[in-house]
């Protein structure tokens, strides 16, 4: 379920169902081109693949709203804001809670997490069309799942 009209009514009716969050982390910055482009470049590849992992588990998985913050922040402050933001999210509901990133930064902090950190290597796509690129994503998904599940 995303959080989306038509599926937040579907939640609220079946939310002892629902009991797996997760919140794909989103850095941006604008103060250089080429990595402006690689970021927002792995932002779509994440809400690709984190849109498929929820519908692959539609009715088990809840998909938040990306948690977007700035490359260069205070990981320390940042780890206290997102948990004061899932736990207000979440309040208690969800059983398992899952951040899903390419930014690796977030490994040095895993600890302070209230939930458990999915790191994902990076790969750059031109075509998001092509064969490989559908492989690619498919592979992904089959690994984040099996470790969900592991989890459940």
């Amino acid at each position: 379920m995303k959080w989306q009209t038509k599926n937040l009514a579907l939640y609220f009716q079946s939310q002892e169902y629902v009991d797996t969050l997760c919140i794909p982390l989103i850095p941006i910055e604008l103060k250089n081109e080429l990595e402006a482009i690689k970021l927002a470049d792995q932002q779509k590849s994440l809400q690709l693949i984190s849109d498929e992992l929820e519908r692959n588990f539609t009715g088990r998985i809840f998909l938040s709203p990306s948690y977007t913050y700035i490359k260069e922040s205070d990981f320390d402050a940042e780890s206290k804001r997102l948990n004061q933001w899932t736990s207000s999210l979440s309040q208690n509901k969800f059983q398992h809670i899952f951040f899903l990133t390419y930014d690796v930064n977030w490994k040095k902090y895993e600890n302070n997490l209230e939930g458990s950190l999915i790191w994902l290597t990076a790969n750059s796509i031109d075509d998001y069309q092509s064969d490989q690129t559908k492989n690619w994503i498919k592979s992904q998904i089959n690994q984040i799942s099996e470790l969900i599940r592991s989890y459940w």
